[in-house]
C-alpha cells in the first residue's frame, strides 16, 4: 500500500502544487478535489512570475523535482516552450509531463494538465497558477488545483496520499518564497545538485 501511494505522490507531485486539500465534490464514478492556496512573497509581483512563468524550470529550484525540461514549441505568445518533462524523486527519477493548457504574460498566469506519467487512478490533474501584486515589493501568487480520480481509487488512496503531497507541497512552497526573496536555492536543493554532479563525474 505504501508503496503505490508514494508512487502516486511523485507522479503528481508536479501538477499538484498546494496544500490543504479537500474532497469537494464526488460525482457517480470519480472523487474530485479541488483546493486554492495564496502565499505572500516579499518581492515585486513581476520578479516572482519571471520564475513561475519560466515553467519548465521549476526543477532548477525545487528539492522535490530531480530536474525538469522544456519541449515543444511555444503554442501561447510569450512562453518558453509548450510542455515540460520532469524527473521526480521516486526510485530512478520516474518522468512527467505536463502541458500548458493557457499562458498570459499581462495578467501573469498559467494553467497545465499532466498528460503522461499519471497513476491510473488519476483521470485528471490540473493547476492553474496566477501571480498578483500586493504591493511594490510585495506579491502573492494563487494556485488552484483540481485533480480527478476514479471513485474506488480515490476512496482507498485519497486521504493517506493527500497528507502525504501536503507536506512535500509545503516544501515547495517555501523553497519558491526562498528562491523569490534571496535569488538562492534551499539547502536541500543544493545538497540535491552537489549529488547529481558527483553522480555526474562518476
Amino acid at each position: 500500500m505504501n508503496l503505490i501511494v508514494n508512487r502516486s505522490i511523485a507522479l503528481i507531485l508536479v501538477v499538484v502544487l498546494t496544500s490543504n486539500f479537500k474532497i469537494m465534490a464526488q460525482e457517480k464514478n470519480q472523487k474530485i478535489v479541488k483546493e486554492q492556496l495564496s502565499i505572500i512573497i516579499n518581492v515585486p509581483a513581476d520578479s516572482l512570475w519571471a520564475i513561475c512563468r519560466e515553467f519548465d524550470k521549476t526543477g532548477e529550484w525545487t528539492s522535490t523535482l530531480k530536474h525538469s525540461y522544456a519541449s515543444g514549441e511555444p503554442q501561447f505568445e510569450g512562453a518558453t516552450c509548450s510542455a515540460r518533462t520532469c524527473e521526480t524523486n521516486f526510485g530512478s527519477g520516474k518522468k512527467v509531463v505536463e502541458e500548458l493548457i493557457m499562458f498570459n504574460d499581462e495578467k501573469r498566469e498559467l494553467a497545465y494538465n499532466l498528460t503522461e506519467g499519471a497513476p491510473g487512478f488519476v483521470t485528471l490533474a490540473q493547476n492553474h497558477w496566477k501571480v498578483d501584486e500586493l504591493s511594490p515589493n510585495h506579491s502573492k501568487i494563487e494556485m488552484n488545483v483540481t485533480i480527478h480520480m476514479n471513485k474506488f481509487s480515490g476512496m482507498l488512496l485519497g486521504g493517506v496520499m493527500t497528507k502525504q503531497m501536503r507536506k512535500q507541497v509545503n516544501i515547495v512552497l517555501d523553497e519558491l518564497k526562498t528562491f523569490a526573496e534571496t535569488g538562492e536555492v534551499s539547502e536541500a536543493k543544493k545538497k540535491q545538485l552537489e549529488k547529481r554532479r558527483q553522480n555526474e563525474i562518476l
